[in-house]
């Protein structure tokens, strides 16, 4: 199968030359953004470019042992209130606690909340949760508690302590996390990101083949929306599922958790939470679509 750089690009075919001159010229770096550089070869692009920002707060997770129950954290002990029933899966299984988000912690981020909560449970089996059958839903929670929900909360939470360490997860080990807020550009594959219309790789390709190499590199490291992070473009090793998925066509990125050293999604896949804007404005976590795929 086609990775999904290979997909957007298309094979090889063979190009004329092209003078080195010009094509060291197509190079040449403009500063497009405060925070985006690019090489001339995508000027009639620069404005199209510009105009996809779209805010993400980008997760920094490292392994750490010992991590409070009230941090974000990533596989490891989430804050639910004294006396809340913990999730279960379909079978009555303890959920795997994959994600919890502390907005305390967070950096501030349109339509996200500001303080509270956001917690996100998978059943823990080799699918990971998810169900590829259009009317069985994906075996997953998406829990928000505000600030006051939790002023007393269950501190004795070793009966996950089988779950979390059951291996039948992304994750191997809990892990702490930081936030820093960053502008991404056009997200290649999301199909929130620009068209062919407005962004004509292909054509840049074709204009420049002595080049295609350090432009495909230039597309990569700008516009591949790769990462652990809530909000901006979404990311796929293979396609976006809202071109199938009529109902959640209109449904933007609420949290993304990528393959690493630590964490691997099958073969180094990704997941994706996505949500209605509608629902995010209003703290409403119940009708979240969860998806993730792997090379």
């Amino acid at each position: 199968m086609k990775s999904f750089f290979s997909r957007l690009f298309g094979g090889g075919s063979s190009e004329p030359d092209v003078d080195p001159v010009v094509s060291y010229t197509m190079l040449e770096p403009i500063q497009v953004a405060p925070d985006l550089i690019l090489p001339i070869a995508f000027a009639e692009h620069f404005d199209k470019v510009r105009s996809s920002a779209l805010l993400t707060v980008k997760i920094k997770a490292i392994p750490a042992e010992d991590i409070h129950f009230r941090n974000s954290s990533f596989g490891s002990y989430p804050c639910l209130p004294k006396g809340f029933d913990y999730p279960r899966d379909k079978n009555g299984n303890f959920m795997y606690p994959l994600a919890q988000i502390n907005f305390s912690e967070f950096p501030p981020l349109e339509n996200f909340p500001k303080s509270g909560y956001l917690q996100f449970y998978i059943a823990a089996d080799d699918m990971y949760g998810i169900s590829f059958e259009e009317k069985v839903p994906s075996d997953i929670k998406v829990l928000f508690f505000e600030e006051s929900d939790l002023a007393s909360a269950n501190e004795d939470l070793s009966f996950l302590d089988e779950v979390l360490g059951s291996g039948l997860s992304p994750v191997d080990e809990p892990h702490a996390l930081s936030f820093e807020l960053k502008t991404e550009y056009d997200g290649l594959g999301d199909v929130n990101g620009l068209s062919e219309e407005d962004f004509n790789l292909n054509g840049i390709l074709a204009a420049n083949p002595k080049i295609k190499k350090q432009i495909e590199d230039a597309v990569y490291e700008n516009f591949s929306p790769t990462g652990h992070k809530l909000g901006g473009y979404a990311y796929f090793t293979q396609w976006d599922p809202r071109d199938a998925k009529v109902p959640q066509s209109n449904y933007i990125l609420l949290f993304q958790m990528d393959s690493d050293d630590h964490i691997i999604w099958g073969d180094l896949g990704v997941a994706n939470f996505f949500i209605d804007p509608v629902d995010l404005a209003n703290k409403d976590f119940s009708r979240v679509f969860y998806h993730w795929d792997c090379h």
